[in-house]
């Protein structure tokens, strides 16, 4: 294993151990290099993957802090699984499988069609922590999936995608909204007072060009926090 992959899990359990509670400030890098007798770079990027995780954040002049732990960090720039992302970042979660069944994509998806577009729908309910946080709903196109009877809640439609079709996922395009949660919202995620809900809306794409799903996740957004890098060069 690489000696910043072991930084930053060590880090990580003593983050989660309340080692290192919120708002308290992290070794410095100078003080990481010491510890564990490496280059200031294989320090900050230890350090540099727990920010890209939502786990701290730098504060120029002030050294790195941790921060709220209560909410999860979602990636939009990546192409993954809910069960890629939650094995990941080691979350407590699980799964819960609402429906399926026949319907076409729902317009909100702005697909520039004007005939429907046949699909199967999926709806599920992600929990963290005993908590349900998200809405997932996926719509498989049938052109391309003909039909999905049952999916096993320990199988992501990734997972059956590529394990299970031999289809290779290139890229997603995603659309991200803030709603007001609405009755099925509130409903599904035992919400007893109004909330604005994050909804990001996104397109999967084979490497062949063709679209194989449209989802809907609906993120509570007290629980909600994206965290991205950007450079100027």
């Amino acid at each position: 294993m690489n000696k910043y992959q072991i930084i930053h899990d060590e880090l990580l359990k003593q983050i989660n151990d309340g080692k290192y509670p919120e708002d308290t400030k992290l070794p410095s890098d100078f003080a990481l290099m010491n510890r564990y007798h490496v280059a200031r770079e294989t320090s900050r990027k230890a350090v540099a993957m727990l920010v890209d995780e939502g786990y701290v954040m730098r504060i120029k002049g002030r050294g790195t802090f941790v921060i709220n732990q209560n909410r999860y960090s979602f990636p939009i720039s990546h192409v993954e699984s809910y069960r890629e992302l939650a094995a990941r970042l080691n979350f407590n979660e699980r799964t819960q499988l609402d429906a399926i069944s026949d319907k076409d994509v729902p317009l909100v998806f702005d697909y520039g069609g004007q005939m429907p577009l046949p699909a199967t729908e999926i709806v599920r309910i992600r929990y963290l922590d005993n908590e349900p946080v998200i809405i997932d709903r996926d719509y498989v196109l049938k052109d391309v999936v003909p039909e999905i009877k049952s999916l096993s809640t320990s199988l992501s439609l990734f997972e059956l995608f590529e394990q299970k079709l031999g289809l290779v996922i290139s890229y997603a395009k995603k659309t991200i909204t803030i709603e007001t949660a609405n009755t099925l919202d509130r409903q599904l995620m035992s919400l007893t007072e109004p909330m604005s809900i994050v909804v990001i809306r996104s397109e999967t794409f084979l490497n062949d060009g063709r679209i194989v799903s449209f989802t809907e996740s609906r993120h509570r957004g007290d629980r909600f926090k994206s965290v991205e890098f950007s450079r100027r060069h």
